[in-house]
Parts: structure tokens; C-alpha cells; sequence
């Protein structure tokens, strides 16, 4: 319950109703309102939510935050007027987060495996504690404290997931959830259009553990160069995970089939193994169930109670889910593309290939964001297919015809085509029963609907 005095004092906000008035929630989106609720009319470029207060009224909202005047609203509405709605939404979740004494905040951020990280961490904090996650993907401003507000009372810790495309992002999300750890996956070339450097977009990601308590634990990829310099930004206890002898939480011995990944996992400091076996594929998910495992046992989790959890994770959809569909298997790894992400699907595609002694065809698409290096980045993923065995590359999007280009050099067969309901023909025609298919691409590129050809 939120009480309407407490709220109109976080968001510094213009207020006119009672002070005494309770909400029991708090929503954007008007048609989710139930009785009882506050209203925030977000704007975005397409939408005002200031056009659909008297819509949440009528489903019951008692109160509504507001950046411009809107006629007409009820006396008893409790009205909020603040210069910018969405820093009303972050404060009122801000100010909740404030509330949560008893509560964790475990933060996540990384250039590739965020949302499968958040997944596996969720699910092995998950054997001790009563655990909330981000859903989906909401990582960013309005995620963020949708999150947040989302915290039950009976909550212990929360695991959430944070974005960014600049400089200063996360540290703003930061400000907002005042994490107790946080967790850096890896750093790549995502949002080198932006960022320019791999340095900075270090700089970036290295925001998340700068303001961590000297009690919370920053949890970071020992074997990648630009993860390691976090170390030295931080107050909490540093904790490394990796493949190397370096890192605190060692993989090794990893087996990786069309069915998932085993690996044994050693924890340096007192020398116990665990075999860990899930059902992603590939050595960058080992990183991604690694870091897991040391945030979890940060918590307290046993290595088999971590174990066990990866075992029966249940991950965010369209990555790397493997599909069958009219007798064929879809690697279904369509919900972003970045370069080390491209690189590890289409390893990914080979081992799955080779175990099954199947025909191997990847549909990719663009990977967007990628400035000055994106040419360059798509020629690469070419090799990357050769590498991996690839019989077959069907490309569609303005970028990755330079794969396609590149493909064909090297002597591969490989199909262009200028948007994806072409190359889903092409598809179609080429498929048959026993392939495997790797469907890899941006998020707006839509990849995962070829799916949808085969039902």
C-alpha cells in the first residue's frame, strides 16, 4: 500500500486530493488498472498517456500522476502533477525500494547472456530464498521500476536485469534500485556505435558495482580483460568466475551436445567440485551458469543446490530454445544479435550439427548498432559459419548481405534476400525433415516468426 502523502513528497510533486489516500498499486498501462490503483501517464513518441486517465478512473484508478493538465477528473482523484512522469514512476519506485530494508537487490548488466544469466541466477537463489526477476527483458528506464514495484512483502531478493546504450545509464538505473551486487556478464562490441570503443563500453557496464556496498559482492567475468578492471571501482567483495585459474568459480571438462552443456564448476577457495549439467548449449552459456553459481553461493546456496537448480532452469524465450517443428530443429536464438553472440549461436549450430549428423542451415539477419565496425562484424560471422560447418546461409536485412557476400568468397552457399518474408520462402523450399536451423538476429528483425512457417 502506498500512501498518497508519502508519494506526492518522493516525486516532489504539485498535489491536490486527500493525503491519507491509499493506493494499492501502482500502473502505466491503463487497461491493466484494478481498483485501488495509482495511474502514471507515461509519454512515449507514439503515445500519451495522459489521453487514457479518465480510462483508468473508470476501471477504478484513485489517483493519477500528470504532466500537463487534464480536464475533467473527478474531486476525489488524488492528482500528482510532476514535470516529467516517467521520473515520477522511477521516484515512486525508488522511494519503495526505500521501504525494502530486509530486501536484496542483486543487479545484472553485460554485452551478451543478461536475461539467460538473470534466468539461471533467479533459479539458484531460488533454492533458499523466495526470488523475483526481471520479466522479459524490461531492463531499462520503465522496466526498471516496474520491477521494482512488482517486490511482494514476503520477497528476500531481487534479481534484475539492467541496459543501456550510452554512458551514465546504468548508473541512473543505479540511483534507482540501489542494488546490494551486481553481476557484469562479458563486454563485446554491442552498442559500438555509440560507445565507439569496447573501453568504453567497459566504462559503462562497470557502472553497476561502483556504488555497492562494502557488504554486497561484485561478481565478474575473470577471463575478459575489459570485465576485470570493475575490480578496481568497487567497495564490495570481488568475485571472478571464468575458465581460467585466475577466477574464484573455475568451468572445466565441458561436453557440450544437441541437448544441452555438462561441465564440472570448482570453487578455488575451498576446493569442492560440482558436475553441472543444463540444457543450453555452447561454452559462453558455461560463463553465463558460472556466474550463477558464485552469485548464489554469495547467498549462501550450496554448489548442489546450485547444481540442481541449473538443471531445471527455465530460461526467457528465444534463446537459444531449442524447437522441433515438422521434423526439423530450430535453434531459436532470435532475440538479439550482437558479434560474440553471433560467434556462439553459429558454434552453437556446429555442435549441434556434428552430434546429430545433420544438414546445418543458419537464416540470419542484421545485427543493428554496430557503427563503423558493422561491415566488418558481418564479414566476420561468414567465417564464423565456415568454421562451424554451416551448409547453408540464408541472410536478409541491409547488413548482413555482407555475410551472404563473404560466405560465397569463402566457397559457402549462401542466399540473400532484401526482407524476411522472401528469405522465409526461401526457407521453406530449402528445409526438410532432420535439419538443423539456427535463427539468429537483431530483435526487430523478427527472425524467430519463421517459426511460424512451420507449424
Amino acid at each position: 500500500m502506498f500512501k498518497a502523502q508519502d508519494l506526492a513528497k518522493a516525486m516532489n510533486a504539485a498535489f491536490l486530493g486527500n493525503g491519507e489516500q491509499e493506493f494499492t498499486g501502482v500502473s502505466t498501462d491503463s487497461r491493466k488498472i484494478t481498483p485501488g490503483q495509482l495511474f502514471v501517464a507515461l509519454k512515449g513518441e507514439s503515445f500519451d498517456g495522459h489521453a487514457y486517465c479518465a480510462k483508468a478512473i473508470e476501471l477504478g484508478a484513485k489517483g493519477v500522476v500528470i504532466s500537463s493538465d487534464v480536464d475533467n477528473l473527478p474531486a476525489d482523484v488524488c492528482v500528482f502533477k510532476v514535470a516529467d512522469t516517467l521520473k515520477g514512476y522511477q521516484d515512486i519506485a525508488h522511494y519503495y525500494r526505500s521501504t525494502l530494508q530486509n530486501i536484496k537487490i542483486f543487479a545484472i548488466t553485460g554485452s551478451n547472456g543478461k536475461t539467460s544469466t538473470k534466468d539461471l541466477l533467479a533459479a539458484c537463489l531460488a533454492a533458499k530464498y523466495n526470488v523475483i526477476k526481471t520479466q522479459a527483458n524490461f531492463n531499462n528506464e520503465i522496466g526498471l521500476p516496474y520491477t521494482l514495484l512488482s517486490i511482494k512483502p514476503d520477497t528476500d531478493i531481487a534479481v534484475v536485469e539492467m541496459g543501456m546504450r550510452g554512458l551514465g545509464q546504468i548508473d541512473a538505473l543505479c540511483k534507482i534500485a540501489n542494488p546490494d551486487s551486481g553481476l557484469i556478464t562479458n563486454v563485446g562490441e554491442t552498442h559500438m556505435e555509440i560507445l565507439g570503443s569496447k573501453e568504453n563500453i567497459g566504462k559503462a557496464k562497470s557502472e553497476i558495482v561502483v556504488d555497492l556496498p562494502a557488504d554486497g559482492f561484485a561478481i565478474l567475468n575473470g577471463d575478459n580483460e575489459y570485465v576485470r578492471k570493475a575490480a578496481d571501482k568497487t567497495k564490495a567483495k570481488v568475485i571472478h568466475f571464468g575458465l581460467t585459474e585466475a577466477c574464484d568459480y573455475i568451468g572445466s571438462d565441458i561436453v557440450t551436445t544437441s541437448e544441452g552443456t555438462s561441465f564440472t564448476c570448482t570453487e578455488k577457495a575451498t576446493g569442492e567440485k560440482v558436475a553441472v549439467k543444463f540444457s543450453l548449449i555452447g561454452e559462453h552459456n558455461v560463463y553465463n551458469a558460472l556466474s550463477a553459481i558464485a552469485g548464489s553461493r554469495c547467498y549462501g546456496v550450496s554448489l548442489a543446490e546450485a547444481a540442481n537448480a541449473l538443471a531445471n532452469a527455465v530460461l526467457t524465450g528465444s534463446r537459444q530454445e531449442v524447437v522441433h517443428q515438422s521434423g526439423i530443429t530450430f535453434i531459436n536464438d532470435a532475440y538479439n544479435a550482437s558479434p560474440a553472440s553471433m560467434e556462439a549461436g553459429l558454434a552453437t549450430l556446429g555442435v549441434a550439427k556434428k552430434a546429430n549428423n545433420a544438414r546445418s542451415i543458419a537464416v540470419l539477419a542484421d545485427m543493428l548498432e554496430l557503427g563503423p565496425i558493422s561491415e566488418d562484424a558481418h564479414r566476420r560471422t561468414a567465417h564464423w559459419a565456415l568454421a562451424a560447418g554451416t551448409d547453408y546461409i540464408i541472410c536478409y536485412g541491409e547488413e548482413a548481405k555482407y555475410i551472404a557476400d563473404e560466405f560465397k568468397k569463402l566457397g559457402g552457399k549462401a542466399e540473400y534476400f532484401a526482407n524476411r518474408e522472401e528469405a522465409g520462402k526461401a526457407l521453406v523450399a530449402l528445409a526438410k525433415e532432420g535439419d538443423i536451423i539456427l535463427l539468429k538476429g537483431s530483435h526487430s528483425m523478427q527472425v524467430n516468426k519463421m517459426l511460424e512457417l512451420f507449424q
